[in-house]
């Protein structure tokens, strides 16, 4: 570890455009950790002062860089022989490299957890059977359609319009807002129909297969979101079912043929499966392999050109192709960025220009004329797309550059990247970026979710951008990535600011009356919705055990001391109180979703390494922000979060689960078989 870390100190060349690092003690008071994005107009002359050391600027040449920066660490190789992974920088699997105790454990569970005797990890082996059993009898119960046997797609439409109401609408009011894919009126006019088969509708014009892939995968996005005390189904019978439709219409795409799959409509249900898988929770992390293919899907049918090209195209038509390519395109960028792979195309690859800010309403299939584009401040349902869309150029840049094999961008260009991304995100509409102080409280509501995922995806970009150098400074303190370090620290503050509720409203559960508790994207149960909240924590994690090595600064005269003491433990404690409140969130998911283990039991680990190397005299950090004072060594913290684990498992509804598969176990040996017969429908 030690040679991997190694930095050479260098005299540094000025830098001239990049905002400076201000001190920690401000990073509570700092625009991202209040919800705002930084902006560039706020450097100001005396702060670009505060460069001018040698330990404080950035290299213009890549030798600059430690090799930890510049390679990749052992924790991106997974496996051996024939089955192996690969995880790129931007992948959380590295962060937690960066916690020794931890990489110890669990090279240590590796060695022994094929061993009968006992051990630390018995508990741990035991929670794992138990998340088996509880999984395999939801699957049997919601009865998972074989993919062998395609079904009819029509038949899994819920008979109930109830249940399928609520499912299309959730996902027009939050997806279609942000992820352009369908055209609102066109889809809503063949829903209607499809209850009315006497009118033409799909079901009777040979349509009725696609449409019928649309609308599955659609529900299967927004079971999610649902209010189970409303809709009376559980989470987790909700989330079966929507994997049933994923796997149901996966199975419908492989019986077409090559050119058959090569149509908009086709394009549009793989783009809608993708962001299914992520939204569920259902092999999300392979999200990546799908994606890039639907790149090259859709660059074989031109949607990468403009439309302009193409001169039989109608004004709708070339609108709902810009509309697709830029929904592909960042699809296939947020996959890369949560597994740690590089993106598919570079920005010089295409030349489809970004959809106009224009309502669905005004965009008529049979027009010859394109509508007025609204102006930007007007909020469309394309505004998120064409606020995004002004970031597209730059996010694919960092993407690029932080999983290559050999990171050798300059720090320099590294500043430039982050300036260039915060500035585009000071540009964006008020509403998306999160001022939304003149907005009634229901349309707030309303737009929680845009402006939730729009941040979201910025944060995320920059995260990744800056967290190679700051986990670098595990083994070297030099201060040229002090930026870095700041940044990382605000923006995962920013990602975990949703987590902010309260104890009594937790208490409540997701599905509280108000419907207020936890916003959309923070139900969303998978892939990057889910890891990168976990990995914004860690990184959190890792910030305090930096802290607990910071040199501490002279002392001052006076009272200023004592004030610099405040703001120091004050800025303490909101770490510790965010990493506490993903915590809380990532046991809700087990609870609720009997999903999210693994990242429940790592960050249980990570934030009782952080807290074991806080000095003794800063327990009242712990106990201000709630956390047990006490910190355990991680042979003892394991069992206790398995343990905690388990528990979560067995509750609402997880026990009779249970019982249900050991009485399968102890009467057969095995679970009932879950594949259903081909001639059997099911419902």
């Amino acid at each position: 570890m030690a040679d991997l870390c190694y930095y050479q100190n260098k005299e540094r060349s000025r830098v001239s455009s990049h905002l400076p690092p201000r001190p920690v003690s401000h990073l509570l008071n700092s625009p991202l950790s209040q919800g705002n994005p930084p902006t560039a107009a706020k450097n100001s002359d005396s702060r670009r002062k505060a460069t001018t050391s040698p330990d404080c600027v950035a290299s213009g040449s890549a030798d600059s860089l430690t090799r930890t920066i510049q390679s990749l660490t052992h924790s991106s190789f997974h496996g051996s022989e024939r089955g192996t992974r690969h995880f790129g920088r931007s992948h959380w699997a590295l962060t937690m490299d960066m916690f020794p105790d931890l990489k110890a454990h669990l090279e240590e569970y590796h060695r022994v957890k094929k061993q009968q005797t006992e051990s630390t990890f018995s508990e741990y082996l035991v929670m794992k059977r138990v998340k088996k059993k509880i999984r395999m009898t939801a699957r049997y119960h919601t009865k998972i359609q074989p993919t062998l046997y395609p079904p009819v797609l029509e038949t899994l439409i819920p008979d109930d319009r109830t249940v399928a109401d609520q499912l299309v609408d959730l996902y027009f009011s939050t997806f279609e807002t942000t992820f352009r894919i369908l055209h609102v009126p066109q889809f809503l006019e063949e829903y209607n129909d499809h209850w009315h088969p006497d009118n033409h509708g799909p079901m009777s014009t040979g349509y009725g297969d696609i449409f019928a892939a649309k609308l599955l995968s659609l529900m299967a996005c927004a079971t999610c979101l649902v209010d189970t005390a409303v809709s009376g189904e559980d989470s987790q019978s909700l989330n079966e079912k929507a994997k049933s439709w994923i796997g149901a219409v996966v199975s419908w795409v492989k019986t077409l043929t090559s050119r058959a799959r090569l149509t908009l409509d086709v394009i549009q249900v793989k783009c809608l499966l993708l962001l299914a898988r992520q939204a569920v929770g259902h092999e999300g992390d392979l999200a990546w392999l799908a994606a890039g293919s639907l790149v090259r899907e859709a660059i074989t049918i031109g949607l990468h050109r403009d439309p302009s090209h193409f001169k039989g195209l109608s004004p709708y038509w070339g609108e709902i192709r810009r509309r697709l390519w830029l929904t592909i395109i960042e699809l296939d960028l947020q996959a890369a960025l949560e597994t740690g792979a590089p993106v598919t195309l570079s920005e010089d690859e295409y030349d489809c220009a970004p959809p106009s800010n224009i309502d669905d309403e005004d965009l008529l299939m049979d027009s010859p004329v394109a509508p007025t584009p609204k102006p930007i401040t007007v909020l469309t349902r394309t505004a998120f797309q064409v606020n995004l869309a002004q970031t597209m150029g730059v996010r694919i840049n960092i993407a690029k550059a932080v999983n290559r094999v050999r990171l050798t961008l300059s720090y320099q260009r590294i500043l430039d990247l982050s300036e260039m991304l915060t500035t585009q995100l000071a540009k964006g509409h008020p509403t998306l970026i999160g001022d939304d102080s003149c907005e009634t409280d229901s349309r707030r509501c309303r737009l929680a979710f845009r402006q939730s995922l729009f941040l979201f995806l910025i944060y995320r970009c920059l995260l990744a951008l800056h967290r190679p150098f700051f986990l670098s400074l595990a083994e070297t303190r030099n201060e040229t990535y002090s930026f870095s370090r700041q940044m990382c620290v605000q923006a995962s503050l920013a990602l975990l600011a949703p987590l902010e509720i309260s104890a009594d409203d937790l208490d409540r559960g997701p599905d509280n009356e108000q419907g207020t508790i936890y916003p959309y994207l923070l139900r969303l149960r998978g892939g990057m919705f889910r890891d990168e909240f976990f990995h914004a924590a860690a990184t959190l994690c890792f910030e305090l055990r930096l802290q607990a090595k910071d040199k501490p600064l002279l002392p001052l005269p006076g009272s200023i001391q004592g004030f610099m003491d405040k703001a120091t433990s004050y800025q303490r404690i909101a770490l510790f109180q965010n990493v506490e409140n993903a915590i809380r969130y990532f046991e809700l998911k087990v609870r609720k979703e009997k999903q999210a283990c693994k990242a429940f039991m790592l960050l249980h680990m990570v934030f009782n390494s952080a807290q074991s190397q806080m000095p003794s005299s800063n327990s009242e950090h712990r106990a201000s922000s709630g956390t047990h004072s006490e910190s355990f060594d991680l042979n003892e913290a394991c069992p206790r979060a398995a343990r905690r684990c388990r528990e979560l498992l067995l509750a609402d509804g997880g026990l009779l689960y249970l019982q249900e598969a050991e009485g399968w176990l102890s009467s057969s040996g095995g679970f009932p078989s879950i594949v259903c017969p081909a001639s059997t429908p099911l419902g």
